[in-house]
């Protein structure tokens, strides 16, 4: 039936935020060599509502390139990594563990993958409308060699310093410092986890030496370019 349309109604419905809220425990899984093939994930619901969570995973096609690309597969084997379960529910405040199998042999270079913890929307019982906001979480799932060698090469140019990684496993460079002798305190110079066969450069505050805590293989170190 048409009807004649008089004027303008604005219906403002009552929204109602539900946020997917979740701590994850490690968010960066470590295999080493062939060490161990099997690691877990501890999830909980940190949202005073229950969530539902898909799981999946799914390989990095180039480690350190971005945006990343994805390899993903129903078939585990295809890419490498087995996650269990697929599909949990938590209630508030409650946990769960994820399990992370490595299928991948161990291979002269790292690899990598992604655990995606998606929320889906369950049922939701409300006489209001509901909005809700889902956040995903991406795990990062590393498999180093069996024998893990960092080699960071570093070329000054002014203050613009680039580094190499000829090594065959990424490694962590932080707590970046520059210490001016005219300064009274060192000053900061951001971080970068460099993976095997990239490059990275960035600008330097200053000129000067500047120093990089190395982490992830073997013992730490303290880099000076």
């Amino acid at each position: 039936m048409l009807k004649t349309l008089l004027g303008f109604v604005f219906l403002v419905a009552a929204i109602e935020q539900a946020a997917a809220q979740l701590s994850v425990d490690p968010a960066i899984v470590l295999f080493n060599g062939d060490e161990d093939t099997r690691k877990d994930i501890v999830v909980r619901n940190t949202s005073p509502r229950t969530q539902y969570f898909q799981i999946s995973a799914a390989r990095i096609i180039e480690p350190g390139i971005y945006p990343e690309t994805y390899f993903e597969s129903p078939d585990p084997e295809q890419v490498g990594l087995l996650v269990a379960p697929r599909r949990i529910a938590l209630q508030p405040n409650e946990t769960r563990v994820i399990r992370v199998i490595l299928l991948e042999k161990v291979t002269s270079t790292d690899k990598a993958w992604r655990v995606h913890i998606e929320p889906t929307i369950g049922d939701i019982e409300t006489d209001k409308a509901v909005a809700v906001t889902l956040l995903a979480f991406k795990a990062l799932i590393i498999a180093r060699p069996e024998r893990p060698i960092a080699e960071i090469v570093g070329e000054r140019n002014g203050r613009t310093l680039t580094l190499v990684n000829r090594g065959n496993s990424n490694v962590v460079l932080s707590d970046g410092q520059q210490c001016p002798a005219d300064k009274p305190t060192c000053l900061s110079v951001r971080g970068k986890r460099l993976w095997p066969g990239l490059a990275w450069t960035t600008d330097l505050p200053t000129d000067g030496p500047v120093t990089f805590l190395a982490r992830g293989i073997g013992e730490e170190q303290i880099l000076e370019f």
